[in-house]
């Protein structure tokens, strides 16, 4: 795949019209290549758009002929003909001349019919391919951009996200529709017109080329404002979609600190300048057609002193101003295919940017589906850190037996989320490795080993969507029966029964409508529904009351039997009698043990134990019994 070169909205502003025309080469030719499945079609409308011309410069010397018949200078002198074409004429009293001219005339709508049909033949044979081409390259962006790493995601903008797979592929899109539409059909109008005109009279139409390259000056004076508005258009509107974006996001937090007034002000500020941008875009774009159209009146004005001083007729006047007019349109056509690429360049290039980075996590060429594993987990020396000196994890080792249960334990910032993220392949290791039943998960796909993998985290997501698909996400394919099963075994039937749809009840942006005890039971009954062999819990039991925590204890104690539970622990009650307990510290494991040996021996355990009972243990027999979370 040919590389897209970077350009920055500013260097587009910069470009001298070769420079531009360089630049833009390479991000239109990929996006045309996206118009290979619809070539039939595409062709089709060139076609159309082809015979628009040709029928163009037809009309032009139709109006020549019509104008002959029907004036002093250019009296029929055929009628008789007319009666043998169409005697039914004379049945209905219609003389022979005056039949002849009625024939002839009907010719001028005739042609302005087909002409018209022939544009839109074209204009609907090319939107229909550009539509298409817009759901191939916006499925593709937003399809590779969830292929990307969570690195990626860490420090990308969800607006400037949303704007870049939304906004930016539509003016893709349009640009598309504009430039293939108008290629052909404008250039082959332009050209039988001018045909026409030197047939009629090449001294008149040799003039006229002095007219018309004067006609594009304007273009030229425009076409720098042009690029600069049409640039920081787009800049801004980026910035209106992260500020929406943010705002929607962190309502809860608007809310609580009473900053909508601000986030207002902000909405309003970008959208303030987008709008003085739109304004000097229009302008530029506007005033390019009045220009024209005043250089060409001087085109008009020379006409008529040439219809004059060489005694053209009035069939021949009338045909060729009637060219003339025809070929504006065209003219102005062209004029704008360079402004709107100009406008659209730098959102052509940032969608092929975007389509050309490649994941940071990809599998092996050789990767291989991961079958349903036992849950054998081990760390063999390993090593990460986000970016930083500092490592978040430091030659970790550990080995975790299938069916067993593994709790992390430490201060905020001690490596046990990255250890779980690692684990998923949300980021590689950067030393050592880890394997499941001794394969590397490096040499398998990702897709395989995350369906051995269910999750529950302390930060539950529910989509805008049912109960039900909620919890069906933990597996596509599941039926109604399973998902009341997981549901009763989470112990959240008997609230979904009282919600005003039941299973089908809109929960709303993020499970709004529900309460964080909710919202914990249908992640959890989402991981029982998937039955992976692997379960990750973050503090699963974070957002319950004490009554719902036993319950959705019980659940877990049934759940994890047979599995590799690995559970990240801030309430230590929680894992007392997991059988291991994994003490870490500033990214490094600083014992492994059951909870009474590690009290007896770890400072580290220690400290958390005491400062979270606030007082030392007197008998581990007297913790609470469970298995995991």
């Amino acid at each position: 795949m040919s590389q897209t070169k970077k350009v920055s909205r500013k260097d587009i502003a910069k470009m001298s019209f070769v420079e531009f025309l360089r630049a833009a080469k390479e991000p239109y030719r990929r996006l045309f290549s996206y118009l290979r499945p619809y070539r039939g079609r595409f062709y089709l409308g060139i076609l159309f758009g082809a015979l628009f011309g040709v029928v163009q410069g037809i009309l032009i010397f139709d109006v020549q002929f019509v104008a002959g018949a029907v004036f002093p200078d250019g009296k029929p002198n055929l009628p008789e003909k007319v009666a043998a074409w169409a005697p039914w004429l004379a049945q209905l009293g219609v003389s022979p001349t005056l039949g002849h001219v009625l024939l002839i005339c009907a010719t001028i709508p005739l042609l302005m019919g087909l002409r018209g049909l022939c544009g839109y033949l074209n204009s609907y044979c090319m939107l229909w391919v550009s539509v298409r081409v817009l759901d191939d390259i916006r499925t593709a962006v937003f399809r590779h951009t969830l292929s990307q790493a969570m690195e990626f995601f860490n420090r990308a903008k969800a607006g400037d996200l949303v704007q870049t797979v939304f906004n930016q592929t539509r003016i893709a899109q349009q640009a598309l529709t504009t430039i293939s539409g108008d290629i052909v059909k404008q250039p082959i109008s332009i050209l039988s017109a001018l045909v026409v005109l030197f047939v009629i009279d090449w001294r008149f139409t040799l003039v006229s080329f002095i007219i018309f390259p004067l006609c594009l000056l304007p273009v030229v004076i425009v076409a720098k404002k042009v690029r600069k508005a049409g640039a920081r258009e787009e800049e801004e509107a980026t910035q209106l979609m992260v500020v929406m974006s943010e705002a929607f996001a962190g309502i809860r937090v608007v809310k609580t600190h009473a900053r909508e007034d601000f986030e207002s002000e902000r909405f309003n500020a970008a959208n303030m300048k987008i709008m003085q941008f739109i304004m000097r875009w229009r302008k530029a774009m506007e005033m390019a057609g009045p220009m024209v159209e005043t250089v060409a009146s001087f085109g008009v004005a020379m006409a008529l002193v040439w219809a004059w001083h060489f005694d053209l007729g009035f069939k021949k006047f009338i045909a060729l101003n009637g060219g003339m007019v025809l070929l504006y349109p065209p003219f102005k056509a062209l004029s704008r295919i360079h402004l709107t690429m100009q406008k659209c360049l730098a959102a052509t290039t940032k969608v092929f940017e975007l389509l050309e980075r490649k994941p940071a996590i990809q599998d092996a060429p050789n990767a291989k589906p991961l079958g349903r594993v036992r849950g054998e987990v081990r760390f063999d020396e390993v090593s990460f850190s986000y970016g930083s000196d500092k490592a978040a994890v430091h030659g970790v080792e550990l080995a975790i037996p299938a069916g067993s249960t593994c709790a992390l334990v430490g201060a905020s910032g001690a490596g046990k989320t990255t250890m779980l993220a690692l684990l998923q392949r949300l980021y590689d290791v950067q030393a050592g490795r880890i394997t499941i039943d001794g394969a590397d998960i490096r040499e398998v796909t990702q897709a395989s080993l995350r369906e051995n993998i269910a999750t529950v985290n302390q930060d539950i997501f529910l989509f805008h969507d049912t109960i039900a698909n909620n919890i069906r996400y933990g597996r596509l394919d599941a039926t109604s029966a399973e998902i009341e099963s997981a549901a009763k075994q989470a112990y959240a039937h008997d609230f979904i029964v009282a919600q005003p749809q039941g299973y089908e009840t809109i929960i709303g942006d993020k499970g709004c409508l529900l309460s964080g005890g909710q919202q914990q039971r249908l992640s959890i009954a989402r991981a029982l529904l998937k039955n992976a062999p692997i379960l990750l819990l973050d503090e699963a039991t974070s957002a319950l009351d004490s009554e719902s925590e036993r319950q959705i204890q019980a659940a877990l104690d049934t759940l994890t039997e047979g599995r590799t539970v690995i559970a990240i622990a801030h309430r230590l009650s929680t894992i007392l009698h997991a059988q291991q307990i994994v003490a870490m510290d500033h990214g490094r494991i600083v014992d492994v043990g059951p909870h009474a040996d590690l009290y007896a021996r770890s400072p580290v355990y220690r400290r958390l134990y005491d400062l979270q009972f606030n007082q030392p243990l007197a008998e581990p027999a007297a913790a609470p019994v469970s298995s995991a979370s």
